[in-house]
């Protein structure tokens, strides 16, 4: 027997400066943005960090249209997570013509830096391209799992559900999700801690192109909202 159609949710929705007037993100809380380039991933997580002091965004792209804006929002850009947090906003983004070794180096070294000092909000634009490429699950894991105890936040971004560890869903207390049908994906999203899935499927499965379902995973929360056009920390 085929199964019957999964249920939208009827979902409120708010404009992004109503949502992050009242979005509640505790340093130490993981925040999981997933959806196809182009959807806002990148500026929505980017116009989180105005709440935070200590944040390092790792740049994971040959080139981007949206990270080089964050040098005009006092990042600063370096190789390097500075000691006790002087300057305390950076973009560690290693050029793609260096070795990809190199690259491994410099972004592994900032996530276990940023985890060990504690206290840093780490922003990654493509967790896919640190897992997959760079090998970096286990320091990514560290954030994931451990973070908490030492009041680090982790940010991250990918396309795909399905080509990521469950921990970007898992741990992640604030989950931004685009729409997609793409079986594999929404499977994946099943993979959920303390939320039902059905209507979580439903609701991407049917989401029109640019909007994001915001979820809380702790709450049960549910609602959607629109990336904003441009960066706004600060």
């Amino acid at each position: 027997m085929a199964r019957a159609a999964l249920k939208v949710p009827d979902l409120e929705h708010v404009e992004w400066p109503d949502f992050a007037a009242r979005m509640q993100w505790r340093q130490g809380e993981h925040v999981s943005l997933i959806g196809p380039t182009g959807g806002g991933k990148t500026t929505l997580a980017l116009s989180l960090l105005k709440a935070r002091t200590y944040c390092a965004v790792l740049g994971c792209k040959p080139d981007d249209d949206v990270l080089p804006e964050l040098t005009r929002h006092g990042f600063k850009r370096t190789l390097e997570l500075p000691e006790r947090g002087d300057p305390p906003r950076v973009l560690v983004w290693p050029a793609y013509s260096r070795p990809k070794n190199e690259r491994r180096n410099v972004l592994g070294r900032t996530l276990t830096q940023a985890f060990r000092a504690g206290g840093w909000t780490v922003v990654a634009d493509e967790v896919s391209y640190l897992t997959r490429r760079l090998r970096l699950e286990e320091p990514l894991l560290d954030l994931w799992e451990q973070g908490r105890s030492n009041r680090c936040s982790f940010v991250a971004a990918t396309q795909r559900p399905a080509w990521v560890p469950l921990a970007l869903y898992s741990q992640a207390t604030h989950l931004f999700l685009w729409g997609t049908r793409d079986g594999a994906d929404l499977a994946r999203i099943g993979s959920l801690n303390g939320a039902d899935p059905d209507p979580i499927r439903a609701a991407v499965a049917n989401l029109p192109k640019f909007r994001a379902l915001y979820l809380n995973t702790r709450t049960g929360d549910m609602l959607t909202t629109v990336a904003p056009r441009k960066i706004e920390p600060r």
